[in-house]
């Protein structure tokens, strides 16, 4: 008994230093500000007198800033959202949104066949459960209970030894849009654009489909219920990066929107369908193939708030 309690308390005092630096790290990444804490807290300043609410993935995160749009918006997009997430948040805070008149869905090349759960990025999923309060595991997971393995213990120990000064926020405005200025002209060549929509390709699965169907059926349903207005919007992407996507899921997705819309007599508008001329006019507003840089992010801004509020629903 006496060899056991040493052996203990030996093993106690030798990990002690351990310990303590992981309860220091568990306390600097928890009061540290990241993508996630940022939008909530200001989404939370706005909800009482939100009127349009914009969902969707980076492409809508950075492609629309709120500040044009002629009455109180958020942009709650974020990276590789889709529309399980998509339904969560509304689900979680619809009845927090008394204002609420419009909501903005993303339409993308990944919207169907891409899942957050079964990705590359399933890290975000307990960013989400731990600031927006919204699960979409329901099994145990370690994450949802450590700060060091959220960030991952790599990326948490990074971070130490910066002092915890690493920006997080990443250009995100009070207003949740993503601000990307000018452009890199690496990312807009043709080669990374193929390199993009073959990475982008790869991630989407045909079992993902009926998934993210499901959610955005119940998101209209939910809104359609309380007389919100819904429009699907497909910002623009680059010439170079559509022409090099799948054409099989090209068509599928636009089936599917077809089928929806007619279904629901849905409002959209997808810009990636756009004519060369409309690309000519729009030259510089990309920070990169398939995101808008602050430049196509406010005129796009614009072109909403003329169509929202200038446009009568039929």
């Amino acid at each position: 008994m006496k060899i056991l309690t040493r052996i203990i308390y030996k093993t106690i005092v030798y990990s002690s230093p351990a310990w303590l630096f992981y309860f220091y790290l568990e306390y600097r990444l928890g009061i540290l500000e990241n993508s996630y804490s940022f939008k909530i807290q200001h989404f939370n300043a706005i909800k009482d007198s939100c009127r349009v609410l914009v969902l969707g993935n980076s492409e809508m995160m950075k492609g629309i800033n709120p500040d044009f749009i002629p009455q109180p918006a958020f942009n709650m997009a974020h990276v590789s959202q889709n529309y399980v997430v998509d339904e969560l948040i509304l689900q979680k805070y619809i009845s927090q949104l008394p204002q609420l008149k419009l909501v903005v869905l993303g339409l993308s090349y990944l919207s169907f066949g891409d899942d957050l759960q079964n990705g590359e990025e399933t890290w975000r999923i307990s960013f989400y459960k731990k600031h927006y309060g919204v699960a979409l595991n329901n099994g145990f997971d370690a994450k949802d209970y450590s700060n060091t393995l959220r960030y991952t213990p790599y990326e948490a120990f990074k971070l130490c030894l910066n002092n915890f000064n690493t920006d997080l926020v990443n250009g995100i405005q009070a207003n949740g849009w993503m601000q990307a200025i000018g452009s890199d002209s690496t990312h807009l060549t043709d080669e990374f654009a193929r390199q993009r929509a073959t990475m982008h390709t790869k991630s989407l699965r045909l079992e993902n489909v009926s998934k993210n169907i499901m959610a955005l059926r119940n998101i209209i349903v939910l809104l359609k219920k309380r007389n919100i207005r819904i429009l699907l919007m497909a910002p623009p992407v680059m010439q170079n990066y559509s022409r090099c996507l799948d054409q099989s899921w090209l068509a599928r997705n636009d089936s599917l929107v077809n089928l929806l819309t007619l279904e629901y007599k849905l409002e959209v508008v997808d810009f990636t369908k756009a004519n060369d001329s409309f690309y000519n006019t729009f030259e510089g507003g990309f920070s990169d193939v398939n995101h808008l840089n602050k430049d196509g992010a406010d005129w796009l801004g614009i072109v909403l708030g003329c169509y929202v509020f200038e446009t009568k629903k039929e």
